[in-house]
């Protein structure tokens, strides 16, 4: 049976939140562990399309997680650095290419973990998988933070719940443990099973407590589709 209702992105209100966040990042900078570069208009503007590109996903119902999905996840990154400016990807052609080896790379493990998991819930694969891309070896050269961000949005949104965006409440709370993630190498750890609970279980209670339904829409499916 069919869902009743398919879940998506409220596209406008979470640029509102990322505007608010980047008119107050000073003050958030100066509570950080490790101060951050600054959210520039390019910063927000390619995460934006990067959210519209996870809502066509959840739109299409692309389920990314399968062997012809995994290269919307590169596609993601490819947003958050670039947009989508071919000229722009052209210039920096070069740097896309090691992205792309480097993802080759990292991604089945991350895969495999999320089969493996699949019947946990859709928190606890999000903060998982953030947590393995973002990790040393990182998924990706640049942009792995927000790559992850989009990718456990999507997570999440496709089993109903609310995606991850940033606002001024929550930032202190992503950006800290995020950063000691950052530097965590997986390789020096004897049970990566132990590193993964407990830096997942940080990220996944998180999550748990920081969505927010404003930035997400449902749209209840026609009769005929639910009887197709």
């Amino acid at each position: 049976m069919k869902p009743h209702k398919q879940y998506r992105l409220e596209l406008d209100r979470i640029e509102d939140s990322l505007r608010d966040v980047q008119e107050h990042f000073e003050e958030i900078n100066a509570k950080l562990l490790m101060r951050r570069e600054p959210l520039t208009d390019q910063i927000i503007g390619n995460l934006l399309e990067g959210y519209a590109y996870v809502d066509e996903l959840l739109e299409a119902g692309i389920e990314v997680f399968s062997a012809s999905g995994l290269d919307h996840i590169l596609e993601l990154n490819h947003i958050v650095l670039c947009g989508c400016d071919d000229s722009l990807r052209l210039e920096y052609g070069p740097h896309l290419l090691e992205t792309r080896r480097r993802f080759a790379a990292g991604i089945d493990e991350i895969a495999t973990w999320y089969e493996r998991k699949r019947h946990k819930s859709a928190y606890r694969r999000a903060a998982g998988v953030y947590v393995l891309s973002v990790s040393q070896p990182q998924l990706f050269l640049e942009g792995n933070h927000r790559t992850g961000a989009l990718v456990a949005s999507y997570i999440m949104v496709q089993e109903g719940l609310p995606p991850f965006v940033l606002t001024r409440k929550n930032a202190t709370e992503y950006f800290n443990p995020s950063t000691l993630i950052k530097y965590r190498h997986k390789e020096k750890f004897l049970d990566r099973q132990y590193y993964l609970k407990k830096y997942r279980r940080v990220l996944q209670e998180f999550f748990e407590e920081n969505l927010e339904k404003r930035f997400r829409r449902s749209i209840r499916l026609d009769k005929e589709e639910d009887e197709s």
